[in-house]
């Protein structure tokens, strides 16, 4: 498979981006709006600009839900924003898949590493609860995990299989 300029500018931008967010907890937002319109210009100069924009405002719809319910955060959302505007939102799609694969063992490898893995049972047991409209209490504390690692880690699975969409 031959990875295009944007796959290749792309893919460094995802691991800048894991790099920092590995040691800040953050993704700048100069960042994430570079890679958006990087992936928009692109896409403009190949003469599909709604391509690289139908991506964007799909990745908008599904991960500013998602950082709204409180299960990603914005800057997470963002790098998304910034995979769609690149990729379109069917390999958008397919990257959050991926990483959505990719999180649950690495979330519950770095849940049991921190010592934290009974967070996780307190929180389900609390989600039961409230589920069923019985009296939850507080809930626990969450345990927020750095994720821009396993977003490049799903969008470089993107890029790089085969799969008929793609």
């Amino acid at each position: 498979m031959t990875v295009g300029p944007h796959e290749g500018v792309l893919l460094v931008g995802m691991a800048a981006a894991a790099v920092i967010d590995a040691r800040t907890g953050r993704i700048p937002n100069p960042f994430t709006g570079l890679l958006m319109a990087l992936g928009l210009v692109w896409w403009a100069v190949q003469g599909d600009p709604l391509f690289g924009l139908v991506g964007l405002v799909a990745a908008f719809a599904l991960h500013f839900a998602g950082w709204r319910l409180g299960v990603e955060k914005a800057g997470d959302a963002k790098l998304f924003m910034g995979i769609g505007a690149t990729l379109g939102w069917q390999e958008m799609l397919e990257a959050s898949l991926w990483s959505g694969v990719v999180y649950l063992p690495v979330g519950i490898a770095v849940l049991v590493l921190r010592g934290r893995l009974g967070n996780l049972v307190a929180t389900v047991r609390h989600m039961a609860f409230k589920a069923r409209g019985l009296d939850a209490g507080e809930p626990p504390e969450p345990t927020m995990l750095r994720t821009a690692p396993v977003i490049a880690v799903g969008g470089a699975i993107a890029i790089f299989s085969d799969l008929p969409w793609g």
